[in-house]
């Protein structure tokens, strides 16, 4: 058993799969395979500065989100949008393009699992 607080894990500015940076967002990778000995699942802590959108994007992976604080959009490719806030979850399927935008004027904040792909 592991215990920390999110405070000591360090806060990286985020960077989509294709290696682009993503300005005003930022990621703590709470628990993962090489700080914690996670072999199935890492989770992520993601905090989006006011006014800024992460743009549609992919990954192999499903990811399941849960809304921390704040208020923000989940969008995709075919035209879905889910306004999401504090307590709501959203699922996003592997492979299914999708962005993010900060509708509120404090960060937006939200945990995303993710399953490891089989090596």
């Amino acid at each position: 058993m592991r215990k920390k607080n999110y405070k000591q894990v360090e806060n990286k500015p985020a960077v989509l799969s294709d290696g682009t940076p993503v300005k005003d967002v930022y990621v703590r990778w709470l628990i993962d395979d090489e700080h914690d000995g996670a072999k199935n699942f890492a989770m992520r802590r993601f905090e989006i500065k006011p006014k800024t959108e992460v743009p549609l994007h992919s990954h192999p992976q499903d990811h399941e989100i849960y809304i921390l604080s704040g208020k923000g959009k989940f969008y995709n490719d075919s035209g879905t949008e889910e306004t999401v806030e504090k307590g709501d979850v959203i699922y996003i399927p592997p492979n299914e393009k999708h962005g993010i935008t900060n509708l509120g004027k404090a960060n937006f904040v939200f945990l995303c699992s993710i399953p490891y792909l089989s090596k």
